[in-house]
């Protein structure tokens, strides 16, 4: 279903939030794309209803062995970035489905790391997000934290995804990022 309004700007001012740890201001593509300042939805206040629903069609068990999956798939991914540790930095183990990364380019591997090439790494998440966008294979979100720059945090939490969708998201970065 849609909403229209006459007036130009309601929703962004009746639910900007301008939450930075969700909405990057240095993407590399047009921003206007990302309409989470203008949604109700940004707040949440839905997603009750919906884990209801999924709750109901599933049942404990089914709930269950889907989440047992999510994680299963995380772990995959955490066992694939180490194995290709030369061009991935897992930055902390995962407790639950968010895998938090950064992308190592050719030009920074065998660099000692320090605060200077996590600052590198940084400015490599905007690039490679915006060369997704524009390609269309791929919606990795990154972030800052307290106390890092930008990294890669992809969350896994569609029963859709497959181990080979991880190894095509970690493929698709380095192809993405190799000459950065």
């Amino acid at each position: 279903s849609t909403i229209h309004f006459k007036e130009d700007g309601l929703l962004i001012s009746c639910n900007q939030m301008s939450a930075e740890y969700l909405f990057m201001t240095d993407k590399q593509y047009d921003i206007s794309y990302d309409t989470g300042d203008k949604v109700i939805q940004c707040g949440r206040h839905n997603d009750i209803f919906k884990l209801w629903l999924q709750w109901r069609s599933k049942g404990n068990e089914g709930f269950e062995r889907q989440q047992d999956r999510l994680m299963q798939l995380a772990e995959y991914q955490v066992k694939r970035i180490r194995e290709q540790s030369d061009r991935f930095h897992l930055i902390l183990e995962p407790e639950l489905v968010n895998v938090s990364f950064w992308y190592v380019p050719k030009r920074l591997r065998g660099v000692p790391h320090d605060k200077r090439k996590e600052a590198e790494l940084a400015k490599i998440c905007p690039v490679i997000k915006g060369r997704m966008m524009q390609k269309g294979t791929l919606m990795v979100g990154y972030q800052p934290d307290d106390r890092r720059p930008n990294f890669f945090r992809s969350i896994i939490s569609s029963a859709a995804v497959t181990e080979q969708d991880v190894d095509f998201m970690l493929e698709e970065m380095h192809r993405l990022g190799d000459d950065l």
